[in-house]
This record gives structure tokens, C-alpha cells and sequence, in this order.
């Protein structure tokens, strides 16, 4: 019997977007609803905290000079 994988998936990104992949419910600290469209499986949040469209990634981390392909997000 072939199982399905249906956890989601969170990937954090050194000055870059966090990438929810999988079913979440995104809501602002009242509760209420920031993403309306049930469709979508994907949702790529800032973790710059750059963005002028927060909390979602607005591509704001590519225009950071200070690129550092080194940093470790692990702990």
C-alpha cells in the first residue's frame, strides 16, 4: 500500500524567504485569515524582514548587499 506524504514541509532560508509547502492556515495575531485562497499549497514568508508586503516574501532579500552564503541556521 503506497502512503502519502502529507506533512508539511518548512524550509528556513539564511536572510532569504521561509517556505511553507504543504496545508497551513496563515492568520494575523487576531485570527483572522491573511491568505483567502484555499488552493494554495505553497506560501513563502519573509524571514528578512525586508519585505513591504510582510508576512509574506516579497523578494526584498535579493537586493541585501551582504550576501553570505555561510550562515548556518541550525543550531
Amino acid at each position: 500500500m503506497a502512503t502519502t506524504d502529507t506533512c508539511t514541509k518548512i524550509c528556513c532560508n539564511p536572510k532569504g524567504p521561509i517556505i511553507v509547502d504543504g496545508e497551513c492556515n496563515i492568520v494575523d495575531k487576531y485570527g483572522r485569515p491573511l491568505c483567502q485562497d484555499k488552493r494554495k499549497k505553497m506560501h513563502v514568508l519573509c524571514g528578512c524582514g525586508l519585505s513591504k508586503s510582510k508576512p509574506f516574501c516579497d523578494g526584498s532579500h535579493n537586493k541585501d548587499s551582504d550576501d553570505d552564503d555561510d550562515d548556518d541556521i541550525t543550531n
